[in-house]
């Protein structure tokens, strides 16, 4: 547990790069300090055209439109730093910049709107998962409830829609339908197909939340993370219930809380 990753975050010195023009916030001089240690000179500020392009690819994924270019040039030559950040700010408040960074959450937790394997069957009411997550990104929802609303929204937020919603984070990976439908828990390939997609659940968990594997530990105690067996089974038999209490299943979708 001494493992630099588990430790908790403490403050650190930012430093000193000489009040050079290129280092405008602490991360710059971070990144700059680091350029002088290894001898390297940073690239020149980019032109408003190459600035504007490369801002609106990043945050929206999409390029500018050339009114855009064209007032963003002239707004610079007036006060380049304020045009600047009027312009992230604009791209900020645009419903692409959540559609756009969404989609990188929705990597993270292997969202699809099929189940995969052989039959790979369409799930025709994933979407309100989809969605949450890019209207949370839109609204800059606070990480942390972000985090509790996947995890255990019906719990900790029971009266809002978002608090349900969330939740299609437990079972947005692959589901074997086969294994699950068609095959009964008593029959050996059911019995797997179901400890599967608890580990699953749990792998996803520890993948997206806590940046770490934990699968390693189904058979024996981690050997690089602090993860032992008994603490794999325990997150696991919190999914367990999942199937147990009838919320693990295809719901037409409805605005309501209730």
């Amino acid at each position: 547990r001494e493992h630099w990753a588990f430790q908790p975050v403490r403050p650190v010195t930012i430093p000193d790069t000489g009040g050079t023009g290129s280092a405008q916030n602490p991360i710059d001089r971070f990144v700059l300090a680091r350029l002088e240690t290894a001898g390297i000179h940073p690239a020149p500020p980019a032109d408003p055209r190459t600035l504007i392009r490369r801002l609106s690819l990043d945050l929206t994924g999409l390029p500018p439109e050339p009114a855009d270019v064209d007032r963003f040039i002239s707004d610079t030559a007036h006060d380049r730093t304020g045009a600047t950040v009027r312009l992230i700010d604009r791209l900020l408040n645009s419903p692409r910049y959540g559609e756009r960074w969404g989609r990188h959450w929705l990597d993270v937790v292997h969202y699809g709107d099929t189940h995969g394997y052989d039959k790979d069957k369409l799930r025709p009411n994933a979407w309100p998962y989809r969605d949450y997550v890019i209207r949370s990104f839109n609204e800059d929802k606070p990480y942390a409830r972000f985090v509790e609303e996947q995890l255990a929204g019906d719990t900790l937020y029971p009266a809002t829609a978002d608090g349900h919603i969330a939740q299609g984070f437990i079972s947005a990976g692959p589901w074997d339908y086969i294994g699950h439908a068609e095959l009964p828990e008593t029959k050996l390939d059911g019995k797997i197909a179901r400890a599967l997609d608890r580990d699953d659940m749990v792998s996803n968990t520890t993948g997206a939340f806590l940046a770490t594997t934990a699968q390693c530990a189904r058979c024996h105690a981690h050997k690089f993370d602090p993860i032992k067996s008994a603490d794999f089974y325990s997150l696991q038999a919190f999914f367990a219930d999942v199937k147990q209490w009838g919320v693990y299943a295809d719901y037409a979708y409805t605005p309501e809380p209730e």
